[in-house]
């Protein structure tokens, strides 16, 4: 079964406007499928998976390309970067648009390598897993959208539907495969994605030669979420040193499996916190890694609050990544310990955000006095929650419910 992506318009918009179209992301999130099924039967599918076609691909980049010329989709071309110079050459000669559509699943180890080679030619678009309205076919804006729009949303019943179930899909995650194989269980698909994960993709960007010590920084990293990243006090949970941690957490970042969320930076008169935030981009696997596998552990779990605020998260990156937007997120803290879970940069207006697991979240505005300074740039905000209702609490700051996200 095929759940239609809402990317699909934005990779048709790269294909007439770019000779070449990198779509990355994490393994198996769906990038090939969205691609071959959108594909015409011109464009020849190639994947360097395949060993002897990756053995080509590295040794004989130009011979690879001779015999799969474009049209031409090239999945999980992380593993063989020697392409990218031989593909350049090929769109300088024809100067065609829609010529190469690429996959990766290797974000930022490929980025570099691509902007050398292909600058000005290439579209990135980055996929992540189904959205919760992607699983059930609703497509409406970014988030945040406009407050009109916001409102006519809360009124549509598909929308309103994702009110009930939700701890079930936090639970299961948002990978393709779990969604279209409702029988396979979560810890079943989770224990083969991460060893698929080590032996494939983890060994390629780094030499991680303890790979017990390494799930173990996973799985701690993973009770963390929502928290801000402290690479000292991890290093010595796990009895390595720092720039280990670094590099560990290079290979999530690039894996795609995790996102830093940046302290914001502006000056509005308070010393402010600069360490990032970590999130999973996965609520599944989150939970997977913590030990959590059914829906009571879920609503039971003292993690419950900062899993929910992770699942919120990946949902808002999700859907602005699906409209190739470069996602201008933030949290705020100052050193008073004023905390304001997201500032999201719209254009020129910021819109601020708490998150909430409850229905009813008390004292969530408490905090959004601080941002005096930058009232005039604000011209909504509020605390998504697990409310049926868009409601205001006053002419700026709404109860904002979490299935319009």
């Amino acid at each position: 079964m095929y759940i239609s992506r809402h990317m699909e318009k934005q990779i048709l918009s790269a294909t007439e406007n770019f000779p070449v179209l990198l779509v990355t992301g994490a393994r198996q999130v769906g990038k090939s499928t969205v691609l071959q099924y959108l594909a015409g039967a011109e464009r020849e599918y190639v994947t360097l998976d395949d060993p002897l076609e990756r053995q080509l691909a590295r040794e004989q980049p130009q011979r690879f390309l001779q015999l799969h010329q474009a049209p031409v989709l090239i999945d999980e071309i992380q593993y063989a970067a020697e392409l990218f110079p031989y593909i350049k050459m090929e769109v300088d000669r024809r100067q065609e648009d829609g010529l190469y559509w690429l996959t990766g699943s290797q974000v930022f180890a490929l980025m570099e390598n691509v902007q050398e080679a292909l600058a000005g030619r290439v579209m990135i678009l980055r996929l992540q897993g189904i959205s919760q309205s992607e699983e059930i076919g609703i497509r409406h804006s970014p988030f945040p959208a406009k407050l009109e729009e916001m409102l006519a949303l809360s009124k549509n019943p598909a929308l309103q539907s994702l009110c009930s179930g939700l701890n079930q899909r936090i639970l299961r995650g948002s990978f393709p495969r779990l969604l279209t194989h409702p029988d396979l269980k979560t810890t079943d698909f989770y224990s083969s994605y991460i060893q698929t994960w080590l032996e494939r993709d983890v060994a390629a960007i780094t030499n991680v030669m303890d790979t017990g010590a390494f799930l173990q920084f996973v799985r701690l990293l993973a009770t963390r979420i929502g928290q801000e990243l402290n690479k000292a006090d991890l290093a010595k949970v796990i009895q390595v040193d720092a720039k280990t941690i670094g590099r560990w957490l290079n290979v999530l970042e690039a894996s795609a499996m995790v996102y830093l969320l940046p302290a914001w930076s502006r000056n509005i008169g308070k010393r402010l916190i600069k360490r990032p935030k970590v999130y999973f981009l996965d609520s599944g696997l989150a939970s997977y890694l913590i030990g959590i596998e059914s829906e009571v552990q879920l609503a039971s779990s003292p993690l419950y609050g900062a899993i929910y605020e992770n699942w919120v998260v990946s949902e808002i990156l999700k859907s602005q990544w699906n409209d190739a937007k470069v996602p201008y997120i933030y949290y705020y803290r100052d050193v008073d310990q004023k905390e304001i879970d997201l500032l999201i940069e719209n254009g020129e207006r910021i819109v601020p955000i708490e998150i909430k697991s409850s229905m009813s979240p008390a004292n969530a505005f408490k905090n959004f006095s601080v941002l005096e300074p930058l009232a005039d740039k604000i011209d909504f905000g509020g605390v998504i929650c697990h409310s049926d209702r868009f409601l205001p609490k006053d002419d700026k700051l709404w109860y904002i419910p979490d299935y319009l996200i």
